[in-house]
């Protein structure tokens, strides 16, 4: 690809992912004191392991190791996680997910695909397909990147 295509391309990423963000995933929901969108992704990344170090949390949400202090501390309070020391060494804290901190994810999951639902209501069936068809694109293109980073890091 040559470079005036590539610096587009790039263009179109910083541009169009946060609208795409905005337009379909996001709503008011997302703007009252719990549902962040870090709240939601650190729960979400806990849903999928039995517990994680919050260093670990942070590198797959790219979220700096203080914002995730923060965020931790906000969840712990709210009842969503628990810190446990790890077993192997005890420096390191690892973050659990509470039976509260399950049901609400899960709770929170089904208003999330609600607001999604609806902010893609004004798509007719063909365009559903087409972004379907893109996002399975953009989602096979980053677990390749992923793959060679992995290759390239280990």
């Amino acid at each position: 690809m040559d470079e005036k295509r590539t610096e587009k391309m790039l263009d179109d990423f910083l541009i169009y992912f946060p609208v795409f963000y905005q337009k379909v995933i996001s709503s008011k929901d997302f703007h009252n004191k719990q549902t962040s969108a870090s709240y939601y992704q650190i729960l979400g990344v806990l849903m999928h392991h039995e517990s994680l170090p919050i260093s670990v949390i942070g590198d797959l949400l790219y979220i700096s190791r203080p914002n995730m202090t923060s965020y931790i501390d906000k969840l712990v309070k709210d009842g969503m996680v628990e810190r446990i020391p790890d077993e192997g060494d005890r420096r390191i804290i690892r973050i659990k997910l509470t039976p509260e901190g399950r049901k609400y994810i899960k709770k929170s999951r089904v208003i999330v695909e609600g607001n999604m639902r609806e902010n893609l209501s004004s798509l007719d069936a063909d365009e559903l397909e087409n972004l379907y068809k893109a996002i399975k694109t953009v989602k096979s293109t980053l677990m390749k990147i992923e793959e060679k980073y992995n290759e390239f890091h280990h």
